[in-house]
Order: structure tokens, then sequence, then C-alpha cells
């Protein structure tokens, strides 16, 4: 009853309210009643599957706790009377410590998920910044590759310029040696 008692609270199922049999005046909530039509339902263990289990409410927590603090409430002692309540045992403990563990970790999520988002955003910057660098040494390739042939051929302008004075220094000592023949030739 305990056990079932719990897996109404988590499913938000509401209690039946009979009289107390120790003061027929007073109400008191009984599950017993809803747990077994519950426990006839065909969905209930894709009910129990498919619990929405990132957003159990603040309120169903605060009800469940003092089940799983009940010493009467151990996976253990509800395996002596029945296998099934063992299960929905572990599952509604399951349940609380997920949603425990849950709101430890939420924090630490979107901590990480804003700093992956400024990683990329980083990233991003980054790539813009190689990009410039390799169209800059790309440039400065290309301004090296023409400094190069530049003065290459400013080293061969120079030789030529270094021959072509030989030549003339050569030519006008030849025609200066010539010279005096041509008065010789024309006699």
């Amino acid at each position: 009853k305990l056990v079932m008692e719990a897996v109404c609270q988590m499913l938000s199922i509401k209690s039946k309210k009979v009289n107390d049999p120790a003061n027929p005046a007073k109400k008191i909530d009984d599950y017993w009643t809803p747990s077994q039509a519950l426990l006839g339902d065909p969905s209930f263990m894709s009910k129990l599957q498919e619990y929405d289990k990132d957003n159990i409410a603040p309120a169903i927590i605060t009800t469940i706790k003092p089940y799983v603090e009940n010493p009467e409430f151990e996976p253990e002692l509800v395996k002596k009377a029945s296998k099934a309540a063992y299960g929905l045992c572990c599952w509604v403990r399951a349940m609380e410590a997920y949603d425990r563990v849950a709101k430890v970790v939420a924090p630490k999520k979107a901590k990480l998920a804003e700093a992956e988002a400024e990683y990329a955003e980083l990233m991003v910057g980054l790539n813009a910044k190689k990009a410039e660098l390799k169209e800059v040494e790309d440039r400065l390739e290309a301004l090296n590759t023409k400094l190069a042939e530049m003065q290459a051929r400013k080293k061969q302008l120079e030789c030529d310029v270094d021959l072509c004075e030989k030549k003339l220094d050569r030519a006008t000592k030849l025609i200066g040696g010539l010279g005096g023949e041509k008065t010789r030739w024309t006699e």
C-alpha cells in the first residue's frame, strides 16, 4: 500500500476520501482504490517508462520525500512483501534521485552550453583571423617571389651593362687603333 501510495503521488493520481476507521467523523486519504484501478490499467507500464523525469514538479518531490525517508520504504524490505512492489519502490526512489541529481547538473549543463557557445564564437573569430593571416602570408610570398625575380633581372641587367661597357671600350680602342689605318687605306 505504501509503495502504491508513492506511485500515485508520482503520477499525480488523486486519493479517494474515506471515513477514518478510528474516527468516523474524520476523512482520510485512501490511495488503495485508485492504486487498484492504476494496476488494472493496460498502459500503466508505458506511463512509468514514458514518465517525464526531467520536469517533475517540486510539489511532487516534496510529497515523495517522506516516503523515500521512511524506513519501511527500503527496497529490500519491500522485496520481502512483493517483487512487483520492489520494482515500483525502486522506480519511485530512482525518480527522486534523478530529480535531485538533475537539479545539481542542470546549472552545470547551462554553464557548459554557455561556454560551448562562447567557444564557438571565439573559434569563428580565430578562423577569420587565420584566413586573414593566410591572405597576408600569400601576398608576402607573392611579393618575395616578385622581389627575387626583380633582383635576378637587375643582376642580369647589371651583367648586360658591364658586358656592353666592355664591348664599347674594346670597340672604342679598336676604332682608335684603326683610325690611322683609314688614312693609309685612302692613299
